[in-house]
């Protein structure tokens, strides 16, 4: 037994690419497993609901908002060549142009595809020749999954090449793919950019780091370095942000290149560097990066790597700023707000202790034990903190950059590892059987007791995919096999330092993928909204118009193929005001007025250089001010007011009524959907958004609605309601007479129900199948309760802020259109989303009539 153990040791020794090759397998397959567990659409148990969020074919829909505006692109991609939806003349140039976006008028777009938009197309091309039923957006939906196989191999060659430490390799690649903000934006479904702003610089350092371990060889470390300047220089195609990566390794390098000359200077030597090579390797990489950027994208883009750190510094500082007289729709949107430290540290690397652990591995990165000594080696030191600070500078002012710090805390807690293994390994005294061993031992038992249970679901995350399920648990039997064989076969001592470097690899691993386990979204698209999203894309014209909060935009776009108002790529403009004013004004003339000009001019009657941006020499809140005032009347009202009242010209006041008042508009048609009650704060904020404030009053202390949901039912000849507001509940008794309504405010404290004082409703309204009744009940109340009794007997409950109570939105969803003449309901559909009336998500036209032209 003992002789076939040594020969199956021997086998591994002597053919040590096998193992490496095995580690890379299983490193590339678990980030894979772990991804695609949402594509068993784990978040709920019901057949019924999966057959809602999934195609004919049972395959899950896209996950989140952002990706359908790549899918868009792709489709369009595959069926004419470009992305676009048309070709359209600018500047009397052909150019691709999509109508959809921001429309109208819609923008021009690049003829380069962008390189997510190629992968989907290839794996499309590559599955659909096997399985005819796949579809473009099958393919999508697995791409970030599978590119995100190659995340973990970089992070271990690194690691590897510094400690010599393959356990130190396999804790930071782990570490990297079980990364909480990586996980999420590159799982499937969410065929999104993200994977693109990592996986570049995690290869362009890998080249690096090898071109200088083979200094000694030129042809080695010319090869390794022209591999970077090729990945840097293709790099621009991915990520906009491709210059964080360039100025990341490019400062390092310098860093480093200055401590070599410095040092050489001083007379030390340090020992394994070539610093005439190294000299070389580093300008061979800024020239010709720089060459290579400046050939292939341009000029412009190569000064961007100077100027763009600049510039995004003060783009991410202002995210959270109203720096021009519009409001800044950033600081609403979640991924881009300031982050406590706590989230940072939480999104970067899953945890605090691994967090410090880090940080602690790229300060003592210094230091090498690789040769079998303790040797002095700054390179990894100056790289990881540059990158770190970096990056965590970033993450500072958005928490979706936090995922950015996850590579150089992965490589820290790697290093780590690896150093403390070379230590255990090295070591001779007591230092390490007496304290190391104790604590190593300590902390695995640990966490095999808080995390252990989940090691099978670890292993066998979902089996959507069998040959990737069935591969990784192979490729782990036989490492498990090897490992155990290379303890076994060792002597006592070394048994004993192999078996405590395995077990710290995995007390550090286990609680990270254990928290990655089980992991499931829910897309947001789904066939209650393709129903009406379809009725739009078949039953109105061509020059129809959507119009709905941003959020939805890229859904609305790739469905209906439609022009959308405004979407997650152009929601930070003016409209955010005008369609927040629309659905939070009572006045109906008002809000037809702004979906009119919306729909029509778009920007024209309000853009920079208009005739009323220059009246009021580019004054936002005067400019406002006239459209408010002139868009609810008829032509002829509007143009005696701009003429008389405000001094316009016949033509400067024509103009301004000609993106007013359109003689002829472009059809409208409104969407509501449940979360848009969750979501009132926000766009009643910028709905009801005060110009003449100091542009830099914050978001709170401005004025803004809001709904809260409860429930009711019917009890002896009443209507009996409760809504949580915050911690307490409000209760309210509403007899069917209207007479002697009652409310109380109840707060419980250790499980009983406490009165602590009345609501003072402003009015109550209560819809029936049959009539909307209305009742104000004290006219210095700032609440109102608005109650929907659906014939089946079911009771929505809603206490709404004052100044939302007659609100279009109010009147349209909540109401189904109760005293509006304009906006009429044109289709309705099952909204599976989110909690609210159903049907949930609502089609409405805009009748525009023929008054307003007079």
């Amino acid at each position: 037994m003992t002789e076939y153990l040594n020969k199956i040791s021997e086998f591994f020794k002597s053919h040590g690419y096998i193992k490496i090759f095995l580690i890379v397998l299983v490193i590339s397959l678990i980030s894979f497993q772990l991804r695609a567990q949402p594509a068993d659409m784990g978040f709920t148990n019901y057949p019924e609901l999966k057959k809602m969020f999934s195609d004919e074919h049972g395959r899950m829909y896209l996950v989140a908002l952002d990706p359908y505006y790549y899918l868009r692109l792709s489709e369009n991609l595959y069926k004419h060549g470009y992305v676009g939806e048309t070709l359209k003349e600018v500047d009397g140039k052909k150019v691709p142009y999509d109508t959809c976006q921001y429309a109208p008028p819609g923008h021009p777009v690049s003829w380069e595809p962008p390189v997510i938009c190629i992968v989907e197309l290839l794996l499309y091309e590559i599955w659909h020749s096997i399985d005819p039923t796949v579809s473009i957006m099958n393919a999508a939906f697995w791409v970030p999954a599978i590119l995100s196989m190659l995340l973990g191999i970089p992070i271990y060659f690194i690691i590897r090449r510094a400690t010599l430490s393959d356990i130190g390799g396999i804790v930071g690649a782990l570490l990297l793919i079980s990364s909480p903000g990586l996980l999420y934006k590159t799982s499937a479904g969410f065929a999104d950019t993200p994977i693109f702003e990592v996986l570049p610089i995690l290869f362009i350092v890998w080249f690096i780091i090898e071109a200088i371990h083979n200094q000694n060889n030129i042809k080695k470390l010319l090869a390794f370095g022209g591999l970077s300047v090729v990945l840097t220089a293709l790099y621009p195609k991915m990520w906009s942000a491709w210059w964080y990566a360039f100025d990341i390794v490019s400062v390092s390098l310098v860093i480093y290149g200055i401590y070599l000359m410095v040092s050489k200077k001083l007379g030390k030597t340090i020992q394994h560097e070539n610093t005439k090579h190294i000299l070389y390797l580093i300008g061979f990489y800024i020239i010709g990066s720089t060459f290579l950027i400046s050939l292939i994208h341009g000029v412009d883009v190569v000064v961007s790597a100077v100027t763009s750190p600049l510039g995004y510094q003060v783009a991410l500082t202002t995210t959270t700023e109203h720096t021009t007289g519009w409001p800044n729709v950033y600081t609403t949107v979640a991924e881009l707000s300031k982050p406590k430290f706590a989230d940072i540290v939480n999104n970067s690397i899953g945890g605090k202790t691994l967090f410090i652990l880090g940080i602690i591995g790229i300060f003592i990165s210094f230091l090498s034990l690789r040769s079998g000594k303790k040797e002095f080696d700054v390179k990894y030191a100056i790289l990881l903190t540059i990158w770190l600070l970096a990056t965590g500078y970033a993450a500072t002012k958005g928490i979706r950059f936090a995922a950015l710090m996850a590579p150089p805390l992965a490589i820290g807690v790697g290093i780590l590892t690896g150093q403390i293994e070379r230590l255990i390994i090295m070591s001779r005294d007591g230092l390490v059987k007496y304290a190391l061993y104790p604590t190593i031992g300590l902390v695995f038992l640990l966490s095999i007791a808080k995390y252990g249970a989940k090691i099978p679901q670890i292993l066998i995350p979902t089996t959507y995919v069998p040959i990737a399920a069935y591969a990784f648990l192979a490729s782990i039997a036989i490492l498990i096999l090897y490992k155990i064989v290379d303890i076994v076969t060792s002597n006592n001592e070394l048994k004993l330092k192999k078996g405590f470097s395995l077990a710290l690899a995995v007390a550090l691993v286990l609680p990270p993928l254990a928290n990655a386990v089980p992991f499931y979204t829910a897309p947001t698209f789904n066939n209650g909204w393709k129903e009406s999203l379809d009725w739009i894309k078949n039953n109105t014209p061509n020059n129809a118009v959507i119009t709905c909060w941003w959020d939805n935009g890229h859904i609305y776009t790739w469905a209906t193929r439609k022009m959308v108002t405004f979407d997650g790529g152009s929601q930070n403009s003016p409209r955010a005001y005008w369609v927040g004013r629309a659905f939070s004004t009572s006045n109906e003339e008002l809000a037809v007025g702004i979906l009119r000009m919306l729909a029509t001019s778009g920007d024209e009657a309000f853009r920079e250089g208009s005739v009323l941006m220059n009246k009021t020499h580019n004054n936002v809140s005067k400019t406002v001010k006239i459209l408010n005032e002139i868009l609810p009347v008829n032509r002829s009202t509007a143009y005696k007011i701009l003429t008389e009242k405000y001094g316009l010209t016949d033509k400067e006041a024509k103009e301004v009524l000609n993106a007013t008042h359109p003689e002829n508009p472009n059809p409208d048609y409104l969407i509501t959907y449940n979360r848009m009650t969750d979501i009132a704060p926000v766009w009643s904020m910028f709905g009801n958004w005060n110009f003449d404030l100091p542009p830099n009053t914050p978001n709170e202390k401005r004025d803004k609605g809001y709904y809260f949901k409860g429930k009711g039912m019917i009890n002896n000849n009443s209507i009996v309601t409760q809504v949580q507001v915050g911690n307490l509940y409000y209760i309210t008794n509403i007899p069917f007479t209207l007479e002697n309504i009652t409310t109380a405010a109840v707060a419980y404290e250790n499980g009983r129900a406490k009165v602590v004082g009345q609501v003072k409703f402003h009015k109550i309204i209560i819809k029936t199948p049959k009539e909307v009744i209305g009742k104000v009940i004290d006219n210095e109340g700032q609440l109102s309760e608005v109650v929907r009794i659906e014939p089946d007997g079911r009771i929505y409950v809603w206490v709404v802020s004052k100044n939302l109570e007659d609100s279009v939105y109010t009147r349209l969803h909540l109401l189904d259109g109760y005293g509006l003449k304009h906006i009429k309901l044109v289709k309705a559909s099952y909204d599976p989303t989110n909690f609210g009336v159903q049907p949930g998500f609502k089609v409405y036209k805009v009748d525009y009539g023929t008054e307003y032209l007079k």
